[in-house]
């Protein structure tokens, strides 16, 4: 067997290994019970571009695969299932292989010092969205629907998301530049430190400069239990990468959904505060369809029943929440539909969500 096959062998291993455990994590600045996580994609890798609604045009759809304006939903008979599922298992196993030789250079440059800690925490990142991105490109399982909001010069955030899949990790790498535009604002996440056993996993979020916190490892749709010791270091890194000028990316949902088709989550109050604290203020971003490639209940897991992914990026809220309620009802309102229908709520209502009210 030549090192090349080698290499494919041990991808395709890990893989169907992280597949047996699938689940994944985000964060909460509230001590909130458990979740039982992946080691392959509980994690928030983000996307963010601020503004108001003047400066770009709205609902303009990029379709980073086609020259379709939009995706259309198609429901896939089993032989398109299944190698839909083998495209899917291909771009992992190759991010596998090709993640850490192209995130190399990045490595020596900061080791010799020719980079310092924030270049080569952003660089990165920036160099495994450019690998997720072209590896989607050669291998295209899935269909990705890009709404972008681009501003020239974006503004400090908090971003926020819901988390229904798995697969939306990829998402958000392959769609960054497209989301939030070649000026996008450096970003960190905040991850579940079960992630690092995954080598890959580690890998990326140490070398970004991600933030960890641990908790127990207890099934998604349970509450979050957090290890303290672990949840006050993760306030302090997260005060520090705001210092430093980062953006921060969030889960509220805190977990990844099981059940996508029934609607959100309960929202918990960590990005609300963290936005508070920081006065910053929130941009959402929704997904939509990744569970129909890759579902977050190990009863169905990796059974593509559809291949259209949509992901939208909405206009820097210029609302001042109040409260995390009144957050919660926004989040639940502009993302949640979303990322139930893939349908924008109308204009009137957008703005009542996202702009301040007289």
């Amino acid at each position: 067997m030549n090192r090349k096959s080698i290499l494919l062998s041990w991808a395709l291993a890990c893989l169907l290994k992280w597949h047996r455990n699938t689940h994944v994590h985000s964060f909460q600045l509230q001590s909130h019970p458990k979740t039982k996580r992946n080691l392959l994609t509980r994690h928030n890798v983000g996307i963010m571009n601020p503004g108001d609604w003047s400066d770009v045009k709205p609902n303009h759809i990029d379709n980073i695969f086609s020259d379709s304006p939009s995706a259309k939903s198609t429901s896939l008979n089993a032989l398109q299932s299944a190698w839909t599922k083998y495209g899917l298992i291909a771009y992992v196993a190759h991010m596998c292989v090709f993640l850490p030789l192209a995130l190399l250079p990045t490595y020596l440059g900061g080791k010799l010092g020719l980079l310092n800690k924030a270049a080569s925490e952003h660089q990165a990142l920036q160099v495994g969205q450019k690998t997720a991105r072209t590896l989607l490109q050669w291998i295209p399982f899935m269909n990705v629907d890009v709404t972008p909001y681009v501003v020239d010069e974006p503004k400090p955030a908090i971003l926020v998301s819901n988390h229904i899949s798995m697969l939306d990790t990829f998402v958000f790498l392959a769609a960054d530049e497209k989301l939030r535009g070649k000026n996008r604002r450096p970003i960190k996440t905040i991850y579940w430190k079960g992630l690092d056993a995954n080598p890959i996993c580690k890998i990326l979020f140490s070398m970004a400069g991600f933030i960890s916190v641990d908790m127990s490892d207890n099934g998604n749709g349970n509450p979050n239990e957090y290890n303290r010791a672990s949840f006050k270091q993760m306030l302090k890194d997260t005060q520090k990468a705001i210092e430093e000028g980062f953006d921060i990316f969030v889960l509220p949902e805190g977990q990844l959904n099981p059940t996508p088709e029934n609607g959100l989550q309960p929202i918990l109050p960590g990005a609300y505060a963290l936005a508070k604290s920081s006065k910053r203020p929130i941009q959402m971003v929704a997904l939509h369809g990744c569970q129909n490639l890759w579902h977050a209940d190990e009863s169905i897991g990796m059974a593509p029943v559809g291949k259209d992914v949509k992901i939208k990026a909405f206009p820097l809220a210029k609302r001042k929440f109040k409260s995390a309620e009144e957050f919660e009802e926004a989040f639940t309102a502009v993302v949640g539909s979303f990322g139930l229908t893939g349908q924008d709520l109308p204009m009137e209502e957008l703005d009542y969500w996202l702009n301040e009210q007289e």
